[in-house]
């Protein structure tokens, strides 16, 4: 029997109904095509660290190095310090994953695409979620992509190399 590398995946985007609003994202790329050749493992940082679905809509506000994570329409929603120890949590335990593919625009899972509101106002477009930032700091060489930018096939091809190369690694 061949194993199959494994992958995480943002939870919403296999079809699961996790995202603030109880809806889902789900990513036919990810689900047929990484699917067919990776073991997809789906993780919600929201839902995993304790927030119920729905939830209240949450956003980076503060500072672009560090921010925080709180209330979109509630600013005294703040849920910084449960996504933080989720990461310190449940990172080191993602040490098998070959890849990972990610929600865009997401406070926790976007990788470049996500906005940081400053005194009310969006200072830019192109920071990280809070979980995307602490994965990334902890494999730096871990094949990471949103699924916005497998829509490219280029892309797609050179994240599913990378991830199966990765696996190949850690059998040799």
């Amino acid at each position: 029997m061949v194993t199959k590398a494994k992958i995480g995946v943002s939870r919403c985007l296999l079809g699961d109904a996790v995202r603030y609003d109880g809806q889902s994202k789900p990513c036919a790329l990810v689900i047929d095509k990484l699917g067919e050749q990776f073991e997809l493992i789906a993780i919600c940082p929201e839902v995993e660290a304790g927030l119920s679905i729905p939830r209240p809509p949450v956003q980076l506000s503060g500072s672009l190095e560090n921010p925080l994570l709180t209330g979109r329409d509630d600013p005294c929603i703040d849920v910084t310090e449960l996504i933080h120890n989720y990461c310190l949590k449940k990172i080191p335990s993602l040490n098998e994953l070959s890849g990972f593919v990610l929600k865009s625009r997401s406070p926790s899972c976007g990788l470049n695409s996500t906005p940081v509101f400053i005194n009310g106002k969006c200072v830019t477009e192109t920071s990280s979620g809070v979980f995307a930032r602490a994965l990334q700091a902890a494999y730096p060489n871990l094949p990471i992509v949103e699924e916005t930018q497998i829509e490219l096939s280029k892309t797609l091809n050179d994240f599913i190399q990378a991830a199966s190369q990765d696996k190949m690694k850690g059998l040799v």
